[in-house]
Parts: structure tokens; sequence; C-alpha cells
């Protein structure tokens, strides 16, 4: 192995980092155009991909997966639990992330 070889591999991990952070604003724009265009089944793949692209970006900076999970459990309550109308969603979203623990 040469002395390039860890520089390339950081370069690499920049890059694709830097592609990355362009298709998440590129996927935040396309849940926006489908929720306006309400077509339910396009939004559920734009956020499938937008969730995905979370854990990407999470491998590629280093940061454990169970680590970005928990983070998700944890900062729920604080996203969606300030609307008390939203209960009920709220509570059900809880009850299907736990589930597939």
């Amino acid at each position: 192995m040469s002395n390039a070889d860890p520089h390339m591999q950081i370069a690499r991990k920049i890059r694709s980092i830097e592609a990355a952070k362009i298709e998440l604003v590129q996927q935040v724009a396309e849940i926006l155009r489908s929720l306006q265009a309400g077509n339910e089944r396009d939004l559920a793949k734009t956020l499938g991909e937008l969730i995905a692209l979370a854990y990407f970006i999470a491998s590629q900076t280093g940061t454990p997966l169970e680590v970005v999970e928990r983070e998700v459990l944890q900062g729920l309550p604080r996203t969606l639990g300030r609307d008390s109308s939203d209960a009920a969603d709220f509570e059900y979203v809880l009850r299907y992330l736990a589930s597939k623990r």
C-alpha cells in the first residue's frame, strides 16, 4: 500500500458525502412535490430513499447505524409530540418503530 491510499480513501469519502448532501436536498424537494401533488406512491418512495440516504451518510461519517436508530426513537417524541391533536398518530409511529426492534 502506498502512502496515498489513506488520503485517497479520505478523498473518496468526502466526495461521497458531498454527493449525498446534494441528494439529500433533492430528496427533500421531491418530498415537498409529492406532498403538494398528493401522490402517495411517490411520497412513500421518496421518504424511503431519504431514510436510506440518512443511514448511508451515517455510515460514511463513521456514525454507528444503531446510534442513528436510537436517535430516531428518542427524537420522535421531541419532534412529533408537540401538538396534542397528533397524539394518536404519534403513538402509532412509536408502536410501529418499537415493533421493528
